[in-house]
């Protein structure tokens, strides 16, 4: 059985993969309200003056982390006799949220920039929440792509 990342990422799918989750990302931090929310748009505005390519040069290192964090809920999915990867995933939200924060975790303390280790550091005790937040679009996402790749 192919890997989820393999399936996802292939050279005529991981362009389409990797803008959706760009703009799932864009939508939910503009979406942002509150204190938090201007909080992170701030902190967002800050990194991507500094780096302009920040967004889609993120999603395109994190997809392949992401896929491979979901890879055992993905194992156990096609065990379980497959069908529809995105309803499986929001069934199994907590596992599914908890394996990407773990990825972007993974990923936070390998970065070198001290400005992108500072935001991330203030940012992440609401990361959790914008996670489960955003896993229903994302599982839909995945599970277009999965489709589309089939």
């Amino acid at each position: 059985m192919p890997a989820l990342a393999d399936i996802v990422l292939t050279p005529a799918h991981a362009d389409a993969f990797i803008a959706g989750c760009e703009q799932l990302a864009e939508a939910r931090i503009t979406g942002l309200g509150g204190l938090r929310g201007t909080a992170a748009k701030a902190a967002f505005g800050v990194l991507r003056a500094a780096r302009p390519d920040l967004l889609p040069r993120t999603m395109r290192a994190l997809a392949p982390e992401y896929l491979n964090a979901l890879e055992p809920l993905y194992r156990d999915f096609v065990a379980a006799g497959g069908g529809d990867f995105g309803g499986y995933l929001k069934r199994h939200g907590e596992a599914a949220a908890q394996a990407l924060l773990a990825a972007t975790d993974a990923r936070a303390a390998r970065v070198k920039n001290p400005a992108v280790k500072s935001v991330y550091a203030r940012l992440r005790h609401g990361a959790e929440r914008e996670v489960d937040a955003a896993l229903p679009q994302f599982a839909e996402l995945l599970a277009r792509q999965l489709r589309a790749a089939a």
